[in-house]
């Protein structure tokens, strides 16, 4: 409803600006008009942005007095209120108050664990989902050890979940995925060891999942793969790196070939990574192999800008890093601005992990 209004307050702006300029001065009543639309489309986003995040605060704000009368009703609801609010944050590249209200959404699920003991069953799942969110952030934030913390807590909850209730192979999963993370962030960290112990225990876990429901679990398995060959890169094992992301492109291709383009952002995710290990044996295939991804996620986003262009997104930005990597450092350069331009243009939530992934690891925001 508020894009619809936007659009239709441009729309009259324009109109009476050519009629005002026809009227005053014939000859601009072609160039004010198209002067006014160029400017509002500068205007436009910022505003509609900040009157999002507005309305998302005020909706956090209007059922915290309800939560404290009523927890078990209104506690969820303020919680949900409060992850859509940091989204939004985020989005707008505003970390650290994203993180304020993440953290704020994390206490509300631990007083419902607390305050309703016999259905902490209940409440398990949405307290380990609110820590994983928040453990993104503090990574985008550049805080690893905080994001580690976090990150051991939200595996003792879904531990927890799996070993009182045998949650079956979903349960399974999530505490394989919670595992991965935490072997990135081990990695990140350079304790090598623990993050190769961390990541071979969940792809054993996915392989056992898998085997008993090979299309379900298969997207699970390549993520896993996936951060497994970046940890063993990051250990220096870079055969047993290069043989996992290979493995772990197969498993997308599988998808993409069972459900056509619900996976290629995934596949777009795991190119990168076997291409960037690729580059320190073999630099110009690495580099066609990352290009070819740029154009095939191109193509699928002139057919669907809104389904497809995270895909290109994560196909510029790996490609960006496997030409820096590769030393051409220009065509590098040239595309990670594409891949930052594209970001803030049509996918504003993933802006700053963009920024992040070009600067490396650890880099300040900007």
């Amino acid at each position: 409803m508020m894009r619809s209004c936007a659009v239709m307050a441009l729309l009259g702006l324009v109109a009476g600006t050519a009629l005002i300029s026809f009227i005053v001065w014939p000859g601009w009543a072609t160039v004010l008009p198209f002067a006014v639309v160029i400017g509002l489309g500068w205007l436009l986003p910022p505003i509609w942005k900040w009157w999002r995040i507005r309305k998302l605060a005020a909706t956090a704000d209007s059922l915290r007095a309800p939560s404290q009368a009523d927890p078990e009703r209104y506690l969820p609801q303020l919680a949900t209120a409060l992850d859509q609010h940091a989204r939004a944050l985020l989005g707008a590249g505003r970390v650290e108050q994203a993180l304020k209200a993440s953290a704020e959404r994390i206490g509300h699920h631990r007083s419902l664990l607390d305050s309703a003991p016999d259905r902490r069953r209940e409440h398990l799942d949405g307290f380990a989902e609110a820590l994983d969110a928040h453990r993104g952030m503090l990574q985008l934030a550049g805080r690893p050890q905080e994001a580690l913390e976090v990150n051991a807590e939200a595996l003792r909850i879904r531990r927890e979940g799996l070993g009182q209730w045998r949650g079956g192979p979903d349960y399974e999963r999530d505490v394989a995925m919670t595992l991965a993370t935490r072997a990135s962030l081990l990695s990140v960290a350079a304790r090598h060891d623990e993050a190769l112990a961390a990541s071979q225990e969940a792809l054993t876990a996915l392989r056992t999942i898998s085997a008993r429901d090979d299309h379900r679990y298969l997207p699970a398995l390549a993520g896993v793969l996936d951060i497994r060959a970046t940890c063993e890169l990051a250990a220096g094992r870079e055969q047993d790196a290069l043989t996992d992301a290979q493995e772990a492109v197969e498993c997308c291709e599988r998808l993409i070939n069972l459900y056509r383009g619900e996976y290629l952002h995934l596949l777009a995710r795991v190119s990168g990574t076997h291409a960037k290990i690729l580059c320190r044996t073999d630099p110009d295939e690495a580099i066609s192999s990352s290009g070819r991804m740029v154009q095939v996620t191109q193509s699928a986003a002139r057919q669907d800008a809104l389904a497809y262009t995270p895909a290109l997104l994560s196909a510029l930005t790996a490609h960006a890093l496997v030409l820096s990597a590769a030393g051409r450092t220009r065509d590098g350069r040239r595309i990670a601005r594409k891949a930052l331009a594209l970001s803030r243009r049509a996918v504003p939530e993933l802006l700053v992990q963009t920024r992040q992934q070009l600067a490396g690891p650890g880099a300040a925001i900007p």
